[in-house]
């Protein structure tokens, strides 16, 4: 349930810059990490293959993103001012999210997903 409503009110703040919560995680990691392989982002953010193959191609769709098979993942100029304007809002939302709950809530989610989630 805790997923849901946090999801939810992710969605709903991305949803001003055209994107899902998911798609703008995808657009700023590819913003920090060009290049990146989808295999290997789908790794790194514990996604399913088929819901990044869609996601990829919506943002490509969108003009955001080229996908090189042997190049990988790269933003567009256009890719890049949405992918900043996310991270904005990312930022402002993590910060309202973390009053809201406490610091002592989110170390608690921090250390349940680090325990739940390897890192490689």
């Amino acid at each position: 349930m805790l997923a849901r409503l946090i999801t939810g009110r992710y969605n709903e703040a991305f949803a001003a810059e055209g994107v899902t919560f998911a798609q703008a995680g995808l657009l700023m990691r590819i913003f920090a990490q060009p290049g990146i392989r989808q295999n290997v982002l789908a790794r790194q953010l514990q996604i399913e293959k088929s819901a990044m193959s869609r996601d990829v191609q919506l943002l490509q769709k969108n003009g955001w993103l080229t996908d090189n098979r042997r190049k990988g993942l790269f933003l567009t100029e256009a890719g890049t001012i949405l992918a900043k304007r996310c991270h904005k809002r990312w930022k402002v939302l993590n910060a309202q999210v973390h009053d809201e709950l406490g610091a002592e809530v989110v170390d608690g989610l921090t250390l349940l997903s680090e325990k739940m989630i390897p890192i490689p």
